[in-house]
Order: structure tokens, then C-alpha cells, then sequence
């Protein structure tokens, strides 16, 4: 196992990376815990888990979104923006006979 697989493994587990700044772990343990007992070892399960509800959750709300409504809402916006920008002050026009 080289440090470059540790790297791939780590980034699945962005979590992990709250426990080396709050000093629990150093990235040198986690090596070689992950080096001794590889990717399936029970000490990487919490965060595996984090992981999965993170993404399960955000799933979830994926499924819930209601990609009409959402239309509708873009185009009120857009209406709305297009309605203010008539309204937006033009750079007004010196007359002809006007010089600097």
C-alpha cells in the first residue's frame, strides 16, 4: 500500500480530516493505521457512515425538488429582472452643441 492509494482512500472520508486538526489523529497515524489494517478496518466505520448519511441526505433532498416549480420560480426571476432593467437609469445624452 502506497501513500498515493492512502490519498484516494482519505478523499473518500473528507471527514477524517476534522479529526487530524482537532489533534486527535496526525495524517502519520492514519497512515499507519491504514497501512496495518487497510480500508476495511472498523476504525474508519464512523466516518464511512458520516459520509454515507451526508450523501444519502443530500440525495434525498435531490428527489424532493420539484423541477416544475423550480421552472417557475427561474422564470418569475427572470421576469422580474428583465422589468428592472427597463427601469435602470441610461446614461443620459449630451447635446450636440455641449463640449467639454
Amino acid at each position: 500500500m502506497d501513500i498515493d492509494n492512502f490519498k484516494t482512500f482519505i478523499r473518500t472520508i473528507p471527514s477524517i480530516r476534522d479529526e487530524v486538526e482537532n489533534g486527535r489523529y496526525s495524517w502519520q497515524q492514519l497512515y499507519e493505521y491504514y497501512v496495518l489494517y487497510g480500508e476495511n478496518d472498523k476504525i474508519w466505520e464512523p466516518y464511512k457512515k458520516d459520509t454515507h448519511t451526508d450523501l444519502s441526505y443530500l440525495l434525498d433532498i435531490l428527489k424532493n425538488i420539484d423541477l416544475d416549480a423550480l421552472s417557475k420560480t427561474f422564470e418569475g426571476l427572470q421576469q422580474v429582472l428583465s422589468l428592472l432593467s427597463t427601469f435602470m437609469v441610461k446614461e443620459e445624452k449630451k447635446p450636440s452643441w455641449y463640449d467639454d
